[in-house]
């Protein structure tokens, strides 16, 4: 694999120093040898979450009991794959369906990793559509996960209604040796539970079972497949000193040093599921100890003068489907002096890809000298979540929700985007919305408008999937983050049933969803970040265009 370099001339003698520096202190070799102490002195959850490094290996023995398991599926008459699960044990598989697709005659993917009531609906009624015949794979990699066994209560109690006693041959757990998930599967009689590797964290799992299980599913050559990445990693054994993922994660270290923190990925749309898979890894992975590479999915493009001099630019192109529009759009990035990483994807070589970013990111975190392996934050919403749940879900009035009245939001914004005491680095839309297509351009629109009249990079993603994901740098960085939150009100709402085994952590999705978003954003205030909140009222889309014209008058 190869990539350009636009523009770093600049730099080119800090990164020759920092790829001599690799050399110095055989990374390597200290990698392959699963050295804790090229990141930190104590070895906590570093040595044990090293298993990424030869998964592309130790995946063989399992392929053939998957392809046996995945005839089996499929000649049961399965034609719906729905994947419940969040964070990375979700957004590989994602990228895999989106980026390389099922084969013909093989079941399609569908992910839900949201406890919106109306995207669960939605997935209900996929489910439920006349002639499907679903099979829901309940991924986690501790077992615990309160969305993903929320999830599985509801489509679990779901299929009780339809195939009584035998529900459970509908489902498949995706969870590591011991976990409760494993022990609920058995008792629920689901039809397989496939196990991970315990010595790889959730974020770097792509290619362990959380990403390739559904992948036979889906009828892939897992063979052919991960043939680029068995390769990259033979490269990393044979000590090559210009192996791709270490050039490119000592150039993320290099430039977060230069204060080029802001990685921007530029991306076509069949691979915007790449960036989210890309945005969690390099987030989750060094966000914390007050430093940080902010990641942010470019899907519209802003104007060149609205970058300042934090920006890493990341292009991807697809190698068999050049998109004119975003070459024309890279010649003008390049002509604009900004740092440029031009990066080619052939299809059949996305494992190479998903091994590159993993063994770039632990080494962006050995030059921040951070632990990319752990999430320090990650626990204090969960916390809050539980908090606010035991004692009752507040009221928008308690919570200080705002509703979005057009005057009272101008004035509120006014007041909240020119606060002369505080100049912030970026800023983040923090979408407790139900996600869909029509939104998903209203908030690539809303986030551009944003970037182009603060002069701010900003990005968004939907809640509760960004707490596995982005929620760990938010709260771990230097805090110059500013926060939009923005909240549904739909009335849509589904109870979630408790299961022998499984109580409910919530009695609706809705009180769920809504804790999260309470639990989040009460997280980030003790945390010193600053954050407004608005309750949307009226439908999600029309609200957010109406956003933009506010913003556009400040």
């Amino acid at each position: 694999m190869k990539f350009e370099t636009h523009n770093l001339d600049l730099w080119q003698k800090d990164i020759r120093s920092a790829l001599d520096e690799i050399q110095r202190v055989n990374f390597s070799g200290r990698l392959l040898r699963k050295d804790h102490s090229l990141w930190q002195e104590q070895d906590r959850e570093i040595s044990s979450r090293l298993g990424w490094l030869d998964s592309p290996l130790r995946m063989n023995r399992l392929l053939q009991d998957y392809r046996h398991q995945a005839e089996k599926i499929r000649s049961a008459g399965t034609d719906l794959l729905i994947l419940l699960g969040m964070g990375g044990s979700s957004l590989a598989p994602e990228a895999i369906s989106q980026i390389i697709g099922s084969r013909p005659g093989w079941p399609r993917l569908l992910m839900l990793d949201s406890t919106s009531p109306g995207a669960v609906q939605a997935v209900a009624e996929a489910a439920l559509a006349k002639d499907c015949r679903p099979l829901f794979l309940v991924s986690s990699k501790s077992g615990t996960t309160a969305e993903t066994l929320s999830l599985l209560n509801y489509f679990y109690s779901r299929q009780i209604e339809i195939r009584g006693p035998q529900a459970g041959k509908n489902f498949v757990a995706i969870t590591d040796p011991g976990t409760p998930l494993e022990k609920l599967a058995g008792e629920l009689g689901f039809s397989l539970t496939v196990n991970g590797f315990p010595d790889i964290g959730g974020r770097f799992s792509a290619l362990s079972p959380f990403g390739l299980f559904p992948a036979a599913l889906m009828g892939l050559d897992l063979d052919k497949f991960l043939a680029p990445a068995s390769g990259s990693y033979q490269q990393l054994r044979r000590g090559e000193p210009v192996h791709p993922g270490l050039v490119l994660g000592s150039i993320l270290g290099v430039m977060f040093r230069a204060g080029r923190d802001k990685l921007t990925l530029l991306l076509p749309s069949p691979l915007r599921s790449l960036g989210r898979w890309l945005e969690q890894l390099v987030a989750e992975s060094t966000g914390k100890e007050g430093k940080g590479i902010l990641p942010i999915l470019e899907n519209l493009p802003v104007s060149e003068d609205s970058y300042g001099l934090d920006r890493l630019l990341i292009f991807y192109e697809l190698e068999s489907q050049p998109d004119i529009f975003w070459q024309d759009r890279l010649e003008k990035l390049k002509a604009s002096g900004q740092p440029v990483i031009q990066i080619s994807l052939a299809r059949e070589e996305l494992a190479a890809h998903f091994y590159l970013w993993e063994l770039a990111t632990a080494v962006a975190g050995y030059f921040l000298g951070i632990n990319p392996f752990d999430q320090p934050d990650v626990e204090l919403t969960k916390k809050k979540t539980r908090e606010l749940l035991a004692s009752g879900t507040p009221s928008s009035t308690e919570s200080g929700l705002l509703s979005a009245d057009r005057e009272l939001l101008a004035a509120q914004l006014k007041s909240y985007f020119e606060d002369k005491n505080f100049r912030p680095g970026y800023l983040a839309l923090l979408c407790f919305l139900a996600p869909g297509g029509n939104l998903d351009i209203a908030l690539d629109n809303l986030a551009r408008q944003f970037s182009e009249k603060f002069h701010l990079p900003c990005l968004w993603n939907y809640g509760p999937a960004y707490l596995h994901s982005t929620g760990q740098l938010f709260k771990g960085d230097a805090g110059r983050g500013k926060f939009l939150g923005l909240i549904d009100d739909d009335p849509v709402d589904l109870a979630i049933p408790s299961l022998p085994g499984s109580p409910a952590l919530a009695g609706s999705f809705k009180q769920l969803f809504m804790a999260q978003a309470l639990a989040d954003f009460a997280a980030l205030k003790q945390k010193g970040r600053e954050i407004m909140s608005l309750r949307f009222v009226g439908h999600p889309v029309e609200t957010i265009f109406s956003l933009g014209e506010i913003i556009r008058k400040i």
